[in-house]
């Protein structure tokens, strides 16, 4: 007979696990945790959704579906599980199903925003009646033509995708870009635009007339909704493009039935993440489903790896494919703000690496969060001088910190044009990334959008390559190959740390190769080009 110490004993291991990077050891335990946790009991929804996340996590969402739909039985006034169920319905491609469970969820709590959230954006992927979704669009629509970029998230998120979205916009005058302006990680709130928009127009303000708001509105209350009528904010006009553009697999798949219903040829980017992932069922059936329109005209790829996956699993034929090997970083928002590099024993009296980026696990161990503390740990007596910097959301109470003392400081997020000052106090950036962490399959680019910035800026980069994707840099020469461990990685640094001078010679090679392979020019450059020639222009 399993007890409540037994059961919870399975949760916290699994816990452990998660944080351990051991995702399918977590997802196991959270499971036998939750078969044997007293479904009366006050955490029972708290682990069945733990145990359905892990396991959707490692690719099974097929047993995620099984112990929320067993957990459902018990607790038939849980909205929490029913969303949660609809989640696991939606990567075991069961999308009629997924919708029902999030109307379910939207009855039992009618005020959850992430219930209605889910509802609506469903009803825009998989719409039940195209023509009234897409009326707005129609309906004595200007048909302008030129490129039209469609997103959920634009104007907030990454600095790359901000830059993207500046040029095109700067390089076609009659481009229009439209946008849900949706919070990364939140549900979805009208009021997230605005904030996001503010900022954005106030360093482009050339370019804002060209933005507009899109607004999901459902057409009753979210648990009897069939449909959501997308428009746009009051006192915009929709100018139909010749040629749609998607940055990430996600948007493409979203827009898709906007532009079969509407007319409009499109492209979309299919970068590391953004709901792109390797061998993950929901991942595949999405892009299966963009491949497949008739309104598909190219991908742009960023790395060999992800041409060769489209080719052989969606057969992908060259011609629709074009590899622009990178990503974007804001260059020129970074020189416009970076400050003179200060160096040790010159300018500075200490050494400063730093670590940053958005943490999408708990301790941040897809970026690699917990070997940069625990490589610092090992550093802190032989470097007295050694300080160590973390920025993004990164807070001092995710892992134990409280050996480091006053010699490691938290920034919290910032902008670039902040980051770009800070860099020219530090001596490197760390980047110890892995993947498989988020979920399986999933995988960041490389070097991730951050350390290109830093070393753009001076910053030496010290960074893993779990995929293989490196295409531009030498290791010893530009930057320093590092592997996910926490002995070899103190190790490494302790050996440039100890060379001042060859650490800031590693530095300033490793900003001339980066400006030269990820500058504006050499990425901006050749995606106008085909904009223009797709664009017959």
């Amino acid at each position: 007979m399993t007890t409540e110490q037994d059961w919870r004993a399975l949760a916290a291991a699994a816990r452990t696990a998660q944080a351990e990077c051991r995702l399918e050891l977590a997802a196991e335990r959270a499971e036998a945790a939750a078969r044997c946790a007293d479904p009366t009991g006050p955490d029972y929804d708290d682990i069945a959704i733990l145990a359905a996340t892990l396991l959707r996590q490692d690719g099974r969402a097929g047993a995620a579906v099984a112990v929320l739909t067993q957990a459902a039985r018990h607790r038939q006034h849980s909205a929490a599980l029913q969303n949660h169920l609809g989640l696991a319905l939606r990567a075991a491609c069961r999308h009629d199903e997924a919708l029902a469970a999030f109307q379910r969820a939207a009855r039992l709590d009618p005020d959850n925003p992430w219930a209605e959230t889910n509802v609506a954006f469903s009803l825009l992927r998989d719409p039940i009646d195209a023509g009234a979704t897409f009326a707005a669009f129609t309906d004595g629509a200007d048909h302008a033509g030129g490129l039209g970029l469609f997103c959920d998230r634009f104007p907030h998120t990454y600095g790359f995708l901000l830059q993207q979205f500046q040029t095109y916009l700067r390089h076609f005058p009659d481009c229009r870009a439209y946008s849900f302006g949706r919070k990364v990680l939140e549900p979805y709130g009208r009021g997230q635009f605005a904030a996001a928009m503010d900022a954005w127009s106030a360093a482009f303000p050339a370019q804002a007339g060209q933005v507009s708001q899109l607004v999901p509105a459902l057409d009753a209350a979210p648990a009897q909704a069939r449909v959501t009528r997308l428009r746009l904010a009051k006192g915009r006009d929709f100018h139909r493009p010749a040629l749609a553009h998607n940055i990430f697999a996600m948007n493409a798949d979203l827009f898709r039935p906007l532009y079969e219903q509407v007319g409009i040829d499109f492209t979309f980017t299919l970068n590391p993440g953004g709901g792109f992932r390797l061998d993950d069922a929901y991942s595949d059936d999405r892009l299966r489903r963009v491949f497949a329109s008739p309104r598909f005209q190219r991908v742009i790829v960023t790395y060999g790896l992800t041409r060769d996956y489209i080719r052989h699993r969606f057969g992908v034929p060259d011609d629709r494919i074009t590899l622009i090997p990178g990503t974007i970083v804001v260059e020129n928002l970074l020189m416009a703000h970076r400050r003179p590099k200060r160096r040790f024993g010159i300018d500075k009296m200490t050494l400063d690496i730093c670590f940053g980026g958005v943490r999408y696990t708990p301790t941040g161990t897809d970026k690699g969060y917990d070997l940069f503390i625990a490589a610092a740990h090992r550093l802190k007596d032989r470097f007295p001088q050694l300080r160590f910097h973390v920025f993004g959301d990164y807070t001092p109470d995710i892992l134990d910190v409280g050996a480091l003392g006053e010699r490691i400081h938290f920034y919290g997020l910032q902008p670039q044009s902040w980051l770009a000052g800070f860099y020219a106090d530090m001596d490197a950036i760390v980047s110890p990334n892995r993947p498989h962490q988020i979920t399986r399959g999933a995988f960041d680019g490389f070097p991730v959008t951050t350390c290109i910035e830093a070393a753009m800026c001076g910053a030496a980069l010290f960074a893993t390559d779990p995929m293989k994707l490196n295409f531009a840099l030498t290791d010893g020469l530009d930057y320093v190959a590092i592997d996910a461990d926490a002995a070899r990685l103190a190790a490494c640094l302790e050996s440039w740390l100890t060379r001042p001078d060859a650490l800031y010679a590693l530095a300033a090679a490793g900003e001339q190769t980066t400006r030269a392979v990820w500058g504006e020019a050499a990425q901006m450059g050749p995606r106008v080009a085909l904009f223009k020639r797709l664009l017959g222009r």
